[in-house]
């Protein structure tokens, strides 16, 4: 068996991620990554069973890479809003400097081999995460409401505004920024917080 070679793989995972994003997860065959990759077919098998092993590996690391983005400086000494905040733009600010991340989980999200995903392991990328949720509930700081909810109201507003900009390059500015983070907290935060 032939030893694996790192800079391959990543080639290999670029090459599909470029793809996917230019001409969809159906019309993104193993030979088109191999040409685009610069290895041959063969080469590929070496490093992933068959195109879905491929798409899962890639898409788990890129969930955790977001994840580490989104989590860096959490603290658990933050209160809930500053710790959202945080999470908040460092999400927006992963988004944009690596898009092709972004348009490559929105495709997988939203495609069947995603029920493959163990979530098991995709949560536990964002278990900081969901500890903040459910200490904002106990604390009264969030709504009492189940946390898909609140993700929803948070964060996929927010993958909106990113997608305008990815797609048709419309930047926030600090004031649309600040407008779009104040209804997305309105929208979580407890009436009494």
């Amino acid at each position: 068996m032939r030893p694996k070679d790192e800079t391959k793989r990543e080639a290999i995972l670029n090459a599909a991620m470029v793809l996917i994003n230019n001409l969809g997860l159906a019309h993104t065959s193993m030979s088109k990554i191999a040409r685009e990759a610069g290895v041959s077919p063969a080469t590929i098998y070496i490093y992933f069973e068959n195109k879905d092993h491929l798409l899962l590996t890639l898409y788990i690391e890129v969930k955790r890479e977001m994840s580490r983005a989104i989590l860096d400086s959490l603290d658990d000494e933050l209160d809930i809003r500053d710790a959202f905040r945080l999470m908040w733009e460092n999400l927006y600010a992963y988004y944009l400097a690596y898009p092709d991340h972004f348009v490559f989980a929105e495709q997988f999200c939203n495609a069947p081999i995603a029920d493959a995903v163990e979530e098991e392991e995709a949560k536990g990328f964002f278990a900081p995460f969901t500890h903040l949720i459910e200490r904002g509930q106990k604390e009264g700081v969030l709504k009492q409401v189940p946390m898909e909810l609140l993700v929803a109201f948070a964060f996929h507003p927010l993958t909106q505004l990113a997608k305008q900009h990815v797609k048709d390059g419309i930047a926030m500015d600090d004031d649309g920024l600040e407008a779009a983070f104040s209804c997305a907290w309105d929208a979580v935060a407890a009436p009494e917080a």
